[in-house]
C-alpha cells in the first residue's frame, strides 16, 4: 500500500543542525565574551582615574608643596610663580602610564586637531588642572580650545561609556573647595578593537541564527507535516472512522527513511485492526445473542412468557406516580388438584394457557407478569373504580370459559379468583398495594373462589 520513495536520513540531518547550533553557540558566548570585558574596562579606566587624580592631589596638598614651590598658600600657584614649572612636569609624570605602541598609519604619526602629535596607545591619561578658577594645566594630547567639558565631550555614546572622567574637588585646610582635578583613562585602541568586536560578533551571530532557522524549518516542516498526517491516522482509527483506511491504506508524505518506515508500521497495524475488528464483530455478536438469552432469562417466565416477579416489581416501581393505579393479584383456584390429576405436564398446559388469556384480555399498556406457582398479577393506571371492576370480571369470565387442551387429548376448564388494589391518586406504595390486593384475594378464597374482591368493599362480589 506505501509506494517506495527515495527518502533521506532524518539522523544525519539532526546531526548536521546539532553541528550549525553549536557554532551558533559559540558566537553568542563569542559575543557574551566581548560584551564582558566591555562592561570590565569600565570601572578599571574609572579606578585608573581616580588613582592619578588622587596621586596629583596629595602632591599638590602636602604640606610641603608651597615651600617648595615658593609659595604662601596653594592658590597662589601661576604660570608666573617660580616653582610652576616644575610643578607642571610633576604633573606630566602622571602621563607617563602612556603604553604606547608602534604607528600603524605609517611612518607618520597622528595629528590632533592643532597638528599636535599623538602616538598611538593603548591606553592615555588624560589630566586637566583647575584652581582658584584658572585652568593651571591640560593634557598635551587634549585640544587647547574649549572648556575641560567641551573637550572631554566624546563623539558617540560609545566612546562616553569606556571615557568617563573623574573629578576630584581641591580643598583647603578649612575644606573648602579651591580648584578641581578632572582626570580620565583613554583607551581609544582598545575601545576600537572592543567596538569592532561587538558589532562583528552579533552580525555573524544574526547571520548563523538567521540560517539556522530556516535550515531548521526546511529540514522539521516535512517532518511536521508527515507527523500530522500519522497523527490524523491514528485518531480516525481511535474514532472507529476506519472504512477508507481499510480501503486505502495510510496516505502521508515520507520524506524521510524514518518517516517511510513508521508508515509501513502504521499501515501494517490497519490490516492487524482490520482483523481484529472482524474478529470482534463476530464476538459481539455471539455476545449480543446471549446478552438477549440473559435478559431474557432475568425478566422473563421461562414457561408462561410473562414478566417474572422481579421484572414486575422494577416496571410497576417507575409508573407509581401516575394517577389511577391498580393492582390485580389471581390465583387458579384448586390448582394442586389439577397437579395432583394431571401431573405436572398438565399443570404446565394450565399455566401456559392461563398465560395467554391474560394476554389477551388485558390492555396493551398493562403489565402481566407471573408471581410463582399459580399467582399472577397484573397491574394498570389511568382507570377509574368502575372500569377496574368491569375490566376484573370479564377477566375472570373468560378465564372461566376457557379450555386447555392436556397432552392426552382431553381438555379442562379452571377459574381464578382475583383480588384488587386500587388508588385514585399516587399516594401508596407497591407494598401497601400488594397487601391490600392480596387480602382482597384473601376474601375472594374465602367467599367461595372464582370472584372479584375490591380492597375494601367485601360487599361487591361480583357473582360467579
Amino acid at each position: 500500500m506505501i509506494k517506495k520513495t527515495s527518502s533521506r536520513s532524518l539522523s544525519r540531518l539532526i546531526r548536521h543542525l546539532m553541528n550549525l547550533s553549536t557554532l551558533f553557540t559559540i558566537l553568542v558566548f563569542a559575543v557574551i565574551v566581548t560584551i564582558l570585558l566591555s562592561i570590565v574596562i569600565r570601572p578599571l579606566a574609572q579606578l585608573g582615574a581616580q588613582l592619578v587624580a588622587h596621586s596629583t592631589m596629595r602632591e599638590m596638598t602636602a604640606p610641603s608643596f608651597p615651600e617648595a614651590h615658593g609659595l604662601k598658600r596653594l592658590t597662589d600657584l601661576s604660570p608666573a610663580a617660580s616653582g610652576f614649572d616644575t610643578w607642571w612636569k610633576t604633573v606630566e609624570r602622571q602621563e607617563v602610564v602612556n603604553y604606547r605602541i608602534p604607528m600603524l598609519d605609517g611612518d607618520k604619526p597622528l595629528a590632533y586637531d592643532e597638528g599636535r602629535e599623538m602616538p598611538r596607545a593603548l591606553h592615555t591619561v588624560d589630566i586637566i588642572v583647575e584652581l582658584d578658577g584658572r585652568e593651571l594645566y591640560r593634557s598635551a594630547y587634549l585640544s587647547s580650545k574649549g572648556t575641560a567639558e567641551q573637550v572631554l565631550e566624546e563623539r558617540n555614546w560609545l566612546y562616553n561609556y569606556f571615557n568617563k572622567p573623574y573629578y576630584a574637588p581641591i580643598l583647603d585646610t578649612n575644606g573648602t573647595q579651591v580648584g578641581l582635578i578632572i582626570a580620565r583613562i583613554y583607551p581609544p585602541l582598545l575601545v576600537e578593537i572592543v567596538g569592532v568586536t561587538a558589532v562583528l560578533m552579533l552580525l555573524l551571530g544574526l547571520l548563523c541564527f538567521l540560517g539556522n532557522y530556516f535550515l531548521g524549518r526546511w529540514l522539521v516542516r516535512p517532518l511536521l507535516r508527515s507527523m500530522r498526517q500519522l497523527r490524523s491516522v491514528f485518531q480516525r482509527l481511535a474514532e472507529g472512522d476506519v472504512d477508507e483506511l481499510f480501503e486505502k491504506g495510510v496516505r502521508m508524505d515520507r520524506s524521510y527513511l524514518e518517516i517511510e518506515g513508521i508508515a509501513e508500521e502504521a499501515d501494517r497495524i490497519i490490516d492487524n485492526t482490520k482483523m481484529y475488528m472482524r474478529r470482534l464483530q463476530e464476538q459481539n455478536e455471539v455476545l449480543e445473542t446471549q446478552q438477549k438469552v440473559l435478559i431474557r432469562h432475568a425478566t422473563i417466565d421461562g414457561l408462561t412468557g410473562l414478566i417474572n416477579r422481579r421484572h414486575f416489581l422494577e416496571k410497576v416501581g417507575q409508573r407509581l406516580d401516575e394517577p389511577g393505579i391498580t393492582l390485580l393479584l389471581m390465583d387458579i383456584d384448586d390448582f394442586k388438584r389439577v397437579n395432583d390429576t394431571y401431573g405436572h405436564a398438565g399443570g404446565d398446559v394450565i399455566l401456559e394457557g392461563f398465560a395467554t388469556v391474560l394476554r389477551e384480555n388485558t390492555r396493551e399498556q398493562a403489565l402481566v407478569g407471573r408471581f410463582g406457582g399459580e399467582e399472577f398479577a397484573v397491574f394498570v393506571t389511568g382507570v377509574t373504580e368502575l372500569e377496574v371492576r368491569q375490566s376484573a370480571e370479564r377477566l375472570r369470565a373468560a378465564i372461566e370459559a376457557s379450555a386447555f387442551d392436556l397432552p392426552d387429548t382431553r381438555s379442562i376448564s379452571v377459574t381464578a379468583s382475583i383480588g384488587i388494589a386500587y388508588a385514585e391518586y399516587a399516594s401508596r406504595t407497591f407494598e401497601e398495594l400488594y397487601q391490600q390486593a392480596d387480602s382482597a384475594l384473601y376474601e375472594s378464597k374465602r367467599n367461595g373462589k372464582n370472584r372479584v374482591t375490591l380492597f375494601g368493599d367485601s360487599s361487591s362480589e361480583l357473582p360467579g
